[in-house]
């Protein structure tokens, strides 16, 4: 891995835009949704809803199996660390567009004499279509702070991905940010789901 232009941890600026990174990861899929963040549309309060206390169960649950099984690997363990919190901001020219979250699970392990991070996203339900995003995000964030390798671990009570950060996936995430192609547009399926969907006047619903 090598470190990119355009992207820091460090965020306090002034002219800092935040956000939440959940909304950046939708954002990779719509070119307006990131429009809006640049702008500063949205909130930085997260919005509640109503299964947020049954959701929030079920995360937990789901969270202690995926920590007995990864420590009960023959590996290393250092560290384990919940709710990690971290920052992750883009920059073009002047302005500068920063993330805040909080990573579920952050190991760090000694493989084979060396440092290794294992990030863990934990998803209660179906595993949406942001998530990837969000995961790659936060992967980012957690290399540009530490400089080991990162590994992914996206677990949902039926689904499991993983992947070991890339170089291509910093290129993926800025081409995007930048307002790049890949992107899908509105789409009633998309705009459904989506986390920016009350506050984008693109919205297709």
């Amino acid at each position: 891995m090598y470190l990119r232009a355009g992207i820091t941890t460090s965020c306090r600026s002034g002219d800092t835009r935040y956000t939440r990174l959940n909304l950046l990861g939708w954002a990779m899929l719509c070119p307006h949704a990131v429009e809006l963040l640049w702008h500063g549309s949205t909130p930085l309060a997260q919005p509640g809803y109503p299964t947020a206390d049954e959701s929030r169960k079920l995360h937990s649950m789901v969270m202690g199996s995926v920590m007995s099984a990864v420590e009960s690997l023959d590996a290393r363990l250092l560290s384990v660390e919940r709710e990690y919190q971290h920052t992750l901001g883009f920059t073009i020219g002047d302005a500068r567009l920063c993330a805040l979250s909080k990573a579920d699970i952050v190991y760090t392990m000694n493989v084979g004499g060396r440092l290794f991070t294992l990030y863990v996203e934990v998803s209660s339900a179906r595993i949406n279509v942001a998530k990837p995003w969000q995961a790659l995000l936060r992967a980012i964030a957690l290399y540009y702070e530490r400089r080991t390798p990162v590994g992914i671990a996206i677990v949902s009570p039926g689904k499991i991905m993983y992947k070991l950060l890339e170089d291509k996936d910093q290129d993926k995430v800025l081409e995007r940010i930048r307002g790049g192609p890949g992107r899908r547009g509105p789409s009633p399926d998309l705009c459904s789901l989506c986390e920016l969907q009350h506050y984008c006047p693109y919205r297709v619903i």
